[in-house]
């Protein structure tokens, strides 16, 4: 495993009395759980913050690999005090216009063994399936043929458009009628085949921007997840720290199986942190709620008025939540409530898990 220093990020201020202390934050990749969730309505400052941490994590010599869902990181939407030097450290990917390089086809090493070519397309097929409203029966159909891609990968370089072929000309009825199903989404030539022994993860430290906004929603959604579960599989083989950012998560699943849950939980074993970035919880199940009150770091922006109760639930016990209500009534553009156990307020040495109100602003490095 790659060894790597803590990763600081500052946030804003605190203030106490008349007096304002400097807050940030302090990770230890591979130790500390690094995912960190943003919430707020519309406005709220929420997206500046998620950019301002961005810069400074990828100027600490962390890649940070961005999900563009909605052009929320395009250069218009971009903060203007961030966006010159946000602008200097990113690396864009059109999906639209574009392929991209990804290895989802190499079987992974897997501890001392090595994935057989059916776990690898099952990997594929059960999120392509899944966000198509498959059954087992159909997803287990569509493995069988992106079986055979696995293990003839050396000659099929474009991968969705070999994997509609297969399936287009298959003797099996069922199987054509699933190649009809998902032609809107494998006519797109989309990724390309990494050659064996390489790996598509973009290990610069830059922001690499991936956007799959001009797609339709529920082509954006797949391919976002399969973005998602290549960068995962990559990382966790090669043991490199990497922040995953996504901006209006709440498009995405999140509940139990789900690869942004895999990274939530079981990030922290590989090195993986997450930046998460959502306007509400209302559009959360109870399981996917559950799963982002797992994150490591919260930063809780004003909310709207309806979802106040539910994001006092998720910061604070029950004997203290009428006071967190009063304070998330209270937020003005630009202050959040922070919540996480590495929080360093001041010159102090020692974290602190209290939550307290943050008025976020930038650091002097980050905009001179």
């Amino acid at each position: 495993m790659i060894s790597r220093p803590e990763i600081q990020a500052f946030l804003g201020t605190y203030q106490e009395g008349a007096e304002k202390f400097p807050v940030h934050l302090q990770l230890h990749p591979g130790v500390d759980p690094s995912s960190i969730f943003l919430t707020g309505s519309s406005g709220s400052g929420k997206s500046t913050a998620g950019q301002c941490m961005a810069i400074q994590f990828a100027k600490q010599r962390t890649p940070l690999l961005a999900l563009d869902l909605g052009h929320t990181l395009s250069p218009d939407h971009i903060c203007p005090p961030l966006s010159s030097e946000f602008e200097a450290l990113a690396i864009r990917h059109d999906l639209y216009n574009e392929p991209v390089a990804t290895d989802i086809l190499n079987p992974k090493p897997c501890g001392s063994n090595t994935e057989s070519p059916y776990d690898t397309a099952y990997g594929l097929c059960q999120i392509i399936g899944q966000n198509n409203r498959f059954g087992p029966a159909q997803i287990a159909s569509l493995t069988a043929e992106v079986k055979t891609i696995v293990e003839r990968r050396e000659i099929c370089p474009h991968i969705f458009p070999s994997i509609l072929k297969a399936l287009k000309s298959s003797t099996s009825a069922n199987v054509r009628m699933l190649g009809n199903r998902l032609e809107p989404l494998l006519q797109h030539d989309v990724f390309e085949r990494r050659q064996n022994g390489s790996f598509s993860l973009p290990i610069s430290p830059h922001i690499h921007i991936f956007d799959v906004s001009s797609y339709p929603d529920t082509i954006r959604t797949t391919l976002a997840e399969l973005l998602l579960y290549d960068w995962f599989r990559s990382a966790r083989a090669l043991q490199i720290p990497i922040v995953i950012m996504v901006d209006e998560v709440q498009n995405l699943r999140l509940g139990r199986g789900t690869i942004l849950n895999r990274i939530i939980t079981e990030g922290r074993k590989f090195s993986i942190g997450s930046i998460l970035i959502s306007q509400s919880l209302k559009g959360f199940a109870p399981d996917e709620q559950l799963a982002l009150s797992q994150t490591g770091t919260k930063l809780f922006f004003k909310p709207p008025l309806t979802e106040i109760r539910a994001c006092s639930e998720m910061l604070a016990e029950p004997v203290r939540r009428s006071g967190t209500v009063e304070l998330l009534k209270k937020l003005k553009v630009g202050q959040c409530l922070l919540l996480s156990d590495f929080t360093y307020i001041g010159d102090s040495l020692q974290p602190s898990s209290d939550c307290i109100q943050v008025s976020i602003n930038f650091p002097t490095s980050i905009i001179e």
